[in-house]
């Protein structure tokens, strides 16, 4: 059986959401890319804040994708927690590479990759 999934990525620069397992503050974020399992945010943390997300492993985002239909202004909200696979530092600037297993974020990008109105 042949494998199904298209790892094609979406570029975007929505403002995001992070949350972090220990941190009681959100990290504002911006969403750079995503497939249907992964996803790439990019945020500005220090070095303490580093060390907590290099701890957990894990994290939890949230955007809102807006789009328009017809003259109707529209809005997604996607929220879902990711499994960090690589992290890059430099300069107080932070890439968090992760892969969701999440099947409402998985249909998020099929219909964002099929639907005109992101066009």
């Amino acid at each position: 059986m042949s494998d199904r999934r298209n790892n094609e990525r979406i570029q975007m620069y929505s403002s995001a959401l992070v949350y972090i397992e220990g941190y009681d503050a959100e990290i504002e974020g911006i969403v750079t890319n995503l497939s249907e399992e992964n996803i790439g945010l990019k945020c500005r943390i220090s070095d303490e804040l580093k060390k907590k997300i290099e701890d957990s492993k894990m994290i939890t985002f949230q955007f809102v994708d807006t789009y328009l239909e017809g003259k109707k202004a529209k809005t997604d909200v996607v929220q879902a927690c990711a499994l960090i696979q690589r992290m890059e530092y430099s300069d107080g600037e932070c890439f968090i590479g992760g892969v969701v297993r999440d099947e409402n974020f998985k249909r998020y990008v099929l219909r964002r990759k099929l639907s005109p109105y992101y066009k």
